[in-house]
């Protein structure tokens, strides 16, 4: 079974603008991007995907579309739900499609939980869904779930289920957290979810990274890993990448990643879905302006 490793982009969902449904035709065209600009591989369904605003059908679908584009690019699968029937249903889907590994948040509507119930949830989505050597990936997003990877909840996880717990997905971007599941669980694969951490997590020993900006920039988070790889300019790249981010999240984050695309990329307009709400004409404009000033010299230092 091969590694996981390397430049992950957590793909958004399109949405038509004319009545809110997924465009297929337009995630075709994203991964095409992606493969070129040096993607090696992507998260389907995950929070950029807005994958709680979508269906079990349309997650299903998602995920079909994404792996029937990828194209050589290892595909992971957002299969976490509040429910845990819905949890069990799209990660049995997932890996009866064919993916390398889902990822999975805690159940997230209820806010600190008991431990033990957690890893109750976290235990029964295992034996019911994940088939031997199967891989699967905890998200950590307290920020977002309520529901943090505790130290005492991944030792439960890793004792009874630790021939399937592979890795661990740390979008906190905490460093202190970064420090902390690196140097205590050293047997999780370690992904960051975080851009502006993408240098020190690959030199604290993570596999890679898996976050927002490779949906549009790819080429900025893999010069990154580069670089620490080959002792290059590393403040230099992680300088670029995080200007990236700052941009993307100067504005609401999902709508302005679509946005992004339509000018890095030239992929047509697509829409978020409520409760995400689109961008302003006006920031449209301004976020128009400012990637045509930046797209020369971060193309320019991607490929060098």
């Amino acid at each position: 079974m091969t590694s996981l490793s390397g430049v992950l982009a957590p793909i958004v969902t399109p949405f038509r603008p004319a009545d809110g449904e997924f465009d297929a035709p337009w995630m075709v065209r994203h991964l095409a991007y992606l493969r070129l600009h040096g993607c090696d591989g992507i998260l389907a369904c995950g929070t950029n995907g807005e994958a709680p605003s979508l269906a079990v059908a349309e997650r299903k679908a998602v995920l079909e579309t994404a792996l029937q584009a990828a194209n050589g690019m290892t595909v992971i699968a957002g299969t976490g739900a509040a429910a845990l029937p819905d949890a069990i249903a799209l990660t049995r889907h997932a890996f009866a499609s064919g993916v390398a590994a889902v990822l999975v948040m805690p159940p997230f509507y209820f806010k600190r939980p008991a431990e033990a119930g957690v890893a109750v949830w976290f235990q029964r989505l295992c034996d019911a869904a994940v088939p031997p050597r199967g891989r699967v990936m905890l998200y950590h997003l307290p920020q977002i779930t309520g529901v943090p990877f505790t130290d005492g909840l991944l030792e439960i996880l890793l004792q009874s289920h630790g021939e399937l717990i592979y890795g661990i997905k740390d979008s906190t971007g905490d460093p202190a957290e970064l420090q902390r599941l690196r140097s205590h669980f050293p047997q999780l694969v370690y992904f960051v979810g975080n851009d502006r951490l993408v240098a020190e997590a690959c030199q604290a020993g993570a596999a890679g990274s898996i976050t927002a900006v490779a949906n549009v920039f790819p080429d900025l988070v893999a010069a990154v890993q580069v670089a620490v790889r080959t002792r290059g300019d590393v403040a230099g790249c992680q300088a670029t990448l995080s200007a990236a981010r700052d941009l993307l999240e100067s504005y609401p984050l999902q709508p302005a990643t679509k946005a992004a695309l339509h000018e890095a990329a030239s992929l047509p307009i697509t829409a978020a879905r409520p409760p995400q709400g689109e961008l302003t004409a006006a920031q449209m404009a301004d976020l128009a302006t400012a990637l045509r000033a930046c797209l020369p010299l971060w193309r320019g230092a991607a490929a060098r």
